[in-house]
């Protein structure tokens, strides 16, 4: 049996679904959305499902603002940014609820090559390491991440003829 928390989640499975609806967005929004949506949440879960997901890639960190206002704790907050990252899935029950809700999405334009960069980089590091019997799962990762850069980007022959040697490079 395996110790600690599962790598799947529900909390974060629907953080995906709203965020697929409103592209980017920060924590507060997204909990003020989930509280809506789903079911009563403290945003101390929120933010630590937000952070996971980054570790695992469901989630990308695409800005960080700072804030000028009178709140609780001060004159200033700051806002980091979320979208979707390369391993995100959206599932059909929680997307349906999210659609039904008329969350506007946010008109921000955003440079992702530098995100796929590092996250080839990131592949490059682990195909050198992988052993045998887990080179299939960082196959299915570059899978993953080329069908990401399709919908991210209008140019990607380059990231996918990496992202291809990768591959090779593991079989």
């Amino acid at each position: 049996m395996v110790r600690g928390r599962p790598l799947k989640s529900e909390i974060r499975e629907k953080i995906t679904t709203i965020l697929d609806q409103l592209v980017f967005s920060y924590g507060y929004e997204i909990y003020k959305y989930y509280k809506k949506l789903f079911s009563n949440v403290t945003s101390r879960v929120i933010y630590y499902h937000l952070r996971k997901g980054v570790e695992n890639g469901e989630f990308v960190s695409v800005n960080i603002k700072r804030v000028l206002g009178n709140f609780s704790w001060g004159d200033e907050s700051e806002r980091v940014y979320y979208a979707l990252g390369p391993f995100a899935s959206t599932k059909r029950k929680w997307h349906d609820k999210t659609v039904n809700a008329n969350i506007k999405p946010h008109n921000v334009e955003y440079d992702w090559i530098d995100h796929i960069n590092k996250k080839i980089t990131e592949l490059k590091a682990i195909a050198k390491i992988v052993k045998e019997k887990d080179k299939e799962k960082v196959i299915n990762k570059c899978d993953k991440m080329l069908e990401w850069t399709k919908k991210k980007t209008k140019d990607y022959s380059e990231i996918e003829a990496e992202i291809n040697s990768i591959k090779t490079f593991l079989k």
